[in-house]
């Protein structure tokens, strides 16, 4: 073969390389997205006050007080302006997919960062979060959810971002649940 021969004979070979098409992207995996792990919360839907250990370094809170609602047991924190923080359980509502379906009785139902891999939304009945209330639906189980509330004090510092407050005492929650789990 001469050198012009195995000349071309390479040439060739790498116009024919660059014309070959690209890889295939990698084939997605049809498995469903891993869920989190199911949460037990029996122990804490009649001691909801237990969920929250650290509320004074979560809220800054100075007392707080347990309820049996109408709807569900919850436990109210308090802080030195009486601004309060009311974490409770929704339990018989269905959970959070229920919550979503009848948003024309809960007022409103808007997305929210999932916690820690839980599903979440804003929703209430009345619409305050422009008035320093906020109130913040994790489903941790497909029939159970909790609910962490706030409404601030104008003077808190927190006033103008009230879903900040509630969502940072729902991740407490979160992780208090996990380990208990």
């Amino acid at each position: 073969m001469t050198k012009l021969s195995y000349a071309a004979l390479v040439g060739m070979a790498l116009v024919l390389a660059g014309c070959s098409a690209p890889p295939a992207p990698p084939a997605e995996s049809s498995a469903p997205p891993e869920a989190p792990p199911l949460l037990n919360v029996r122990k804490y839907e009649q001691d909801p006050c237990a969920l929250l250990p650290q509320a004074a370094e979560v809220f800054n809170a100075v007392r707080n007080r347990e309820t049996t609602g109408a709807v569900m047991p919850s436990c109210t924190w308090t802080d030195s302006k009486n601004s309060t923080l009311t974490i409770g359980f929704a339990g018989a509502v269905g959970g959070l997919a229920a919550i979503g379906q009848n948003r024309s009785s809960t007022g409103y139902f808007d997305p929210a960062p999932a916690i820690d891999g839980y599903p979440a939304a804003y929703t209430n009945v009345l619409d305050n979060r422009g008035q320093g209330g906020c109130q913040v639906a994790v489903g941790v189980r497909s029939d159970e959810t909790f609910t962490s509330s706030v409404v601030l004090h104008p003077r808190s510092p927190s006033y103008d971002d009230p879903c900040a407050v509630a969502l940072k005492a729902a991740t407490a929650v979160v992780a208090t649940l996990r380990s208990a789990s």
